[in-house]
């Protein structure tokens, strides 16, 4: 079995409201496709390497709608 990260295959959606003014934030990917103009090209397997965290996790960016907040969130990856 493979793990996939749900919110970048589309399999469900999360949402997190904002710490500092309570609106909902807006997924705006995983956070080594934010890096450079590369990186939304590279393999799962090189993108595991670079974020820093477990491999059976996918960190994404959320940021707010209303104030602009940013935070990063862990996603717990999924075996397909």
């Amino acid at each position: 079995m493979k793990l996939v990260c749900p919110l970048c295959n589309g399999l469900y959606k999360i949402d997190f409201n904002c710490s500092s003014c309570d609106f909902t934030m807006e997924d705006k990917g995983p956070l080594v496709n934010l890096m450079d103009d590369y990186s939304p090209y590279l393999l799962d397997e090189i993108t595991h390497l670079v974020d820093g965290v477990n491999r059976n996790k996918c960190v994404h960016t959320y940021q707010c709608q209303n104030c602009g907040f940013k935070q990063n969130y862990s996603i717990e990856r999924k075996e397909v």
